[in-house]
């Protein structure tokens, strides 16, 4: 069970963050230094004892609970929150990128050998591309169509039908790779089956979530695995664009923008296919309704971003990294072996943190008692 985001937590979790941008940051402020460079164990020491600090609340924050049951709204808010940045989620991307470099430049000091300049070079290459496909974090959260609908309901108008969240799904589904011979792969998607409350012949809709691809984690899939979780069994409105077809017309997927506007004041963002949207707006089902101008629908605030069996592992080889980097920070290497522990260093710093975007290990941060696993493959696999 994932752990509440509590003040404290949140403080120390940034201040973590922070500890370990001063540390790469020194490096490009002096990027000629020699060692010993204190300048950067001290901010890596202290950054250490940040995030234990972290863990620790965390671990002793309350466990995310399902909300309680709210009563049943007849008014659809007009204001639809969109889903909101994650700052910290941003933070840890761009150290991500540069913290190979650093640690090949805090290897590398006034000196070295035309090998470490290269590998300097291409480590700081490496951090520019990163940093520049991690740009998408910053922008908005919600795609273009979910923004149309958003629209929509400003104005005043949506189709929407009254449905209850029932089951949360992940589905493993397995496929042969189209690039590599003989390799299989998995691809995880997840939804929340939502049941309309006047009747659909028992068949649930599926509410999947939005891309909002960036950095390698798609937005939407954190978006509806830290809402599904604590609104399993709440009702709502499911609400369309009132431009449906204009979106239907363009999109090769047929997919369209879909906002759960749940009684309890939240919103959950996704898409749902034209197997589940057709009977609803093709079919009648979903009638257009007045939106409330007062009202306004947010998206459920995060859990902890911490979770034991996902970021254990992480952090250990976080601190690895840092352990690895004390012989030349401190001086006591220089020469090619400096360069090779820098190599070591900024590889398993990078590896710590893209660990945490493997299928394995997001699907952690999920509750199995809450989630249903249904596996599926390709029918050439089966």
């Amino acid at each position: 069970m994932r752990h509440r985001s509590t003040p404290l937590s949140r403080a120390l979790g940034g201040a973590a963050l922070l500890g370990a941008a001063v540390a790469v940051g020194v490096v490009f402020v002096r990027y000629d230094a020699d060692a010993p460079r204190l300048d950067v164990l001290v901010a890596l020491g202290v950054t250490a004892v940040l995030a234990g600090a972290w863990v620790l609340v965390v671990r002793a924050a309350p466990a995310v609970e399902r909300l309680p049951a709210a009563a049943a709204r007849d008014a659809i808010p007009a204001r639809l929150g969109a889903v909101r940045r994650d700052w910290g989620w941003i933070g840890a991307a761009y150290l991500t990128a540069l913290a190979p470099y650093a640690f090949a430049r805090g290897a590398y000091g006034k000196g070295g050998s035309v090998l470490a300049s290269a590998l300097c070079l291409l480590t700081l290459l490496f951090a520019l591309v990163l940093s520049l496909f991690a740009i998408g974090l910053l922008k908005g959260q919600l795609e273009k169509p979910q923004r149309l609908l958003q629209e929509d309901a400003a104005r005043g108008r949506v189709h929407a039908v009254r449905v209850r969240s029932g089951g949360l799904v992940r589905q493993d589904y397995r496929q042969p790779s189209q690039t590599s011979v003989g390799e299989v792969l998995t691809i995880n998607s997840y939804w929340i089956e939502l049941m309309a409350e006047d009747g659909n012949g028992g068949r649930p809709i599926k509410l999947r979530t939005m891309d909002g691809s960036s950095f390698r984690i798609r937005i939407g899939d954190k978006h509806v695995r830290d809402a599904a979780a604590r609104l399993d069994g709440h009702a709502g409105w499911l609400c369309w664009p009132t431009r449906w077809k204009e979106i239907v017309a363009t999109d090769k997927q047929r997919e369209l923008p879909v906002a759960f506007v749940v009684d309890t004041g939240h919103v959950v963002w996704g898409v749902t296919r034209e197997e589940d949207w057709q009977p609803f707006l093709r079919g009648g089902g979903a009638l257009v309704r007045e939106t409330e101008a007062g009202l306004t629908a947010v998206p459920m605030e995060r859990p902890s971003r911490y979770a034991p069996g996902a970021h254990d592992l992480s952090l250990l080889f976080a601190v690895g990294a840092a352990l690895v980097a004390v012989p030349f920070l401190l001086g006591l290497v220089s020469g090619a072996l400096a360069g090779l522990l820098g190599a070591v260093s900024g590889g398993l710093a990078l590896y710590a943190a893209v660990r945490l975007v493997l299928p394995e290990n997001v699907n952690r941060f999920m509750d199995p008692e809450l989630w249903t696993v249904r596996q599926e493959s390709h029918p050439s696999l089966r």
